[in-house]
């Protein structure tokens, strides 16, 4: 399966906001750029939201990825 295929597969199936870091260790994923530049992309679609605001993993406060529908809490 390739990695874009996974990153959404992985998104879409946790149904919180997360961020690169924590798809990267999630998945056991070697390239944080690589998880960046996929969730870059998928932002743009309809169906997913990236925007800075919680991880729900780590806790932390940067740009996470959430798929539409679930509620980002926005870093004011």
């Amino acid at each position: 399966m390739l990695v874009a295929q996974r990153i959404n597969n992985f998104v879409s199936a946790y149904q919180k906001p997360v961020c690169d870091k924590c798809i990267v260790t999630a998945l056991d994923l070697t390239a944080l750029a690589h998880s960046a530049q996929i969730t870059a992309t998928l932002g743009t679609t309809s169906d997913f939201n990236r925007d800075h605001g919680t991880c729900s993993i780590c806790k932390r406060d940067k740009m996470v990825v959430a798929r539409r529908g679930q509620k980002l809490r926005l870093v004011g």
